[in-house]
């Protein structure tokens, strides 16, 4: 075989072989593209939920503020309402519309029926009306025995009994403290409807 013959072949052999390197590396190199490729999508993938989830957090943390903030701005609202009901309440109780404040402090002084032995304080300008009403008292045979203090009471109506071991608070705010807090879900109710009927 001729030299020009061998080299030829080798030459042939060479470019075989460097074809078939080149063709491996071509492999090997679109491998790790393609595996490059899919760790930068699922990084992005990832990186995208995280985002998505730190912006849905993010607004629910804002939403349930401005949720907090109405409902504290309402409860704010209510309860001024309530509070201006019962101012009204108690001026309009602090009128004394007569004669359902004269019925009523007969009422409290047959109360006092039990009491062995007191000093009845009351308004100035009602000591009159009170001391008719013990008298009416004593007339149909329901001892009060309570003694008419000269001092005057500091209260919108009714009166106080001081007594040796306790005393009685019947006054107009006692009795509408005590009251209150019975009538206030009815109240809030005409007011601001029930929960159920809350349209939703």
């Amino acid at each position: 075989m001729s030299v020009e013959k061998v080299e030829e072949l080798v030459l042939q052999k060479a470019r075989q072989e460097a074809e078939a390197v080149i063709a491996e590396a071509q492999k090997r190199v679109a491998r790790h593209l393609a595996e490059a490729e899919a760790q930068l999508r699922q990084r992005g993938q990832e990186d995208l939920e995280r985002f998505r989830r730190q912006e849905q957090e993010e607004l629910d943390r804002e939403l349930a503020a401005r949720v907090a903030e109405h409902n504290q701005q309402l409860l704010t609202q209510r309860n001024r309402l309530l509070a201006e009901v019962r101012r009204r309440a108690q001026a309009a109780i602090g009128a004394r519309p007569q004669p359902q404040y004269r019925g009523w402090l007969a009422q409290q002084l047959r109360q006092l029926a039990d009491v062995k032995q007191g000093e009845l304080v009351c308004r100035g300008e009602d000591r009159q009306v009170v001391q008719e009403l013990l008298g009416e008292s004593a007339a149909a045979g329901v001892q009060v025995n309570v003694t008419l203090s000269a001092d005057d009471l500091q209260a919108s109506g009714g009166f106080q009994v001081r007594c040796a071991e306790y005393d009685v608070d019947l006054t107009l705010e006692s009795q509408l403290q005590v009251l209150w807090p019975a009538h206030l879900p009815g109240v809030a109710a005409r007011l601001f409807g029930r929960s159920g009927d809350r349209k939703r």
